[in-house]
């Protein structure tokens, strides 16, 4: 893929974040004050969304190791266009449902076609690239939640509306700029690419393996942020709002904490260190709140939490790109996408189990320890094979 066309794909991250950002923050509210439906059947609703999410994530990687980009990408922005502007007129029961699982079939769909497009980027090393994209994904992410409160309250219909102007703005760019992308053609199948594709060997298939075990329990601990850590400020006289502040310190920090990483990155290469230190900082957030009572204990706590997402979510595709052969290296990157959604759907579930049986202050303890246990599996793991591994970065 032409390096040019870097800042465009970084366009489509932002977009997509945009679209998504709006959507997954109402879904309960909406759900249950206006459809009139009970907490738990939208807990499955959310499920079967990120199953949907999963799947699509799966078939677009699959996909794109078979070629035919264009399509794919215009399939994708299609599909979820469509979902979007039918919950415009559609935002009932059951068609809201139906139609939010087509969404995020399309938005995983997308989200992987994007990061397979980042593997063929040649002019900058993959963690760079997935720095880059991680930092557009998550400015879209505050952008996005940003608008949506406000938004909302003038009727969700007027959501879907903005959703839709988001996804025909992205099917635009990549009708103009990426209808001459087919990256089938720009690496050919060798019999000793077929051969060694078997996701490259046991040693590089188990390190992906534990990356993407350890990312499906990083994003079920992270998911206590998003999901209960509000009822439990409340515990403290902390509203809310100052709750929703915690989000916007979050997305501030990741544009300044990747940006330090990009400028760290041009003298020292850092992968290894990124994806170990950033489960340990991870950890670090939750051993935090085993003590917090303050506000401003909280803020610290979200700022080593930044701290370790920043690097450790784009440092598992990057280094899953970097083990992955290249006629696979869109069906690694759909499996990081597909982890990542399914830690997301167990986080709340997992969350409201153990507070409810165990209070919250084993919850974090128990946070504290799995995000241990990851850096120091995938510590272990590295030191032991990486001089042995194969890489294709």
């Amino acid at each position: 893929m032409k390096d040019d066309l870097f800042k465009w794909l970084g366009g489509l991250a932002f977009l997509n974040n945009v679209g998504y950002s709006c959507v997954w923050p109402v879904t309960t509210i909406y759900m249950h004050n206006q459809l009139h439906q009970s907490l738990v059947l939208a807990g499955v609703v959310l499920l079967c969304y990120s199953s949907a999410n999963v799947i699509g994530s799966i078939a677009a990687g699959s996909q794109f190791d078979r070629g035919h980009t264009f399509g794919l990408n215009l399939f994708g922005q299609l599909i979820t266009l469509l979902a979007v502007t039918l919950l415009i007129f559609m935002h009932g029961w059951p068609s809201y449902p139906i139609l939010l699982c087509i969404f995020g079939f399309g938005n995983g769909w997308i989200l992987t076609l994007i990061n397979s497009m980042g593997t063929r980027v040649k002019k900058y090393p993959s963690v760079k690239v997935f720095n880059q994209l991680y930092l557009a994904e998550n400015i879209g992410l505050v952008v996005g939640t940003g608008l949506t409160g406000f938004i909302y309250e003038q009727g969700i219909g007027w959501l879907f509306v903005l959703i839709a102007g988001i996804y025909l703005a992205s099917l635009i760019i990549v009708g103009i700029k990426f209808a001459k992308v087919e990256l089938h053609g720009e690496y050919q199948v060798r019999q000793t690419d077929t051969a060694s594709a078997d996701l490259t060997g046991k040693r590089n298939l188990f390190v992906i393996i534990v990356l993407l075990l350890g990312l499906v329990v990083v994003w079920v601990m992270y998911e206590q942020w998003m999901s209960n850590l509000a009822v439990y400020l409340a515990r403290f006289g902390i509203s809310t709002g100052r709750y929703g502040m915690l989000w916007t310190i979050n997305g501030i920090l990741i544009i300044i904490f990747q940006l330090l990483l990009d400028w760290i990155g041009r003298y020292h290469a850092t992968l290894d260190l990124q994806v170990i230190l950033g489960a340990f900082f991870m950890a670090g957030s939750f051993m935090l709140l085993l003590f917090a009572a303050r506000y401003g204990q909280f803020v610290l706590a979200m700022v080593v939490l930044t701290l370790g997402e920043s690097l450790l979510i784009p440092g598992v595709p990057a280094y899953v790109n970097r083990l992955s052969p290249v006629v696979q290296k869109g069906r690694g990157q759909g499996m990081v996408n597909a982890f990542s959604s399914i830690g997301k759907a167990i986080g709340p579930l997992f969350g409201g189990l153990v507070i409810e049986r165990l209070g919250y202050f084993r919850l974090f303890a128990i946070c504290t320890a799995a995000d241990l246990v990851v850096g120091m599996m995938i510590g272990i793991v590295l030191l032991i094979l990486r001089r042995r591994l194969q890489t294709y970065d």
